[in-house]
């Protein structure tokens, strides 16, 4: 995973899109996702894509990657470790609501 992180990392710095760009990028692919899943259940007036699970995966990982790719544009070159001590905050903060 770490070096799938890095590649993400590399790539994000060579990104030529803004900031604002990047985050509008980012609400398209959870369209996307969200229309997928509509799609995928079957949903009144969704139907009609024909979409599978397979493609809801594949539009989460877009999800995923222009998250971290944005992530990473407003990190920089700061603490390495920063995106895991997040992740973990973030987490313990979930399960401490469920």
């Amino acid at each position: 995973m770490e070096q799938l992180l890095r590649q993400i990392k590399l790539l994000s710095e060579k990104e030529p899109k803004t900031l604002e760009q990047m985050a509008l990028k980012l609400s398209e692919e959870v369209g996307e996702t969200s229309q997928a899943v509509l799609s995928y259940l079957k949903a009144n007036g969704s139907e009609y894509k024909q979409l599978g699970i397979n493609d809801v995966k594949e539009e989460c990982v877009d999800v995923i990657l222009v998250s971290l790719a944005l992530f990473y544009k407003v990190a920089e070159n700061e603490n390495e470790n920063e995106l895991q001590e997040l992740i973990i905050r973030k987490m313990d903060k979930w399960q401490s609501k469920m």
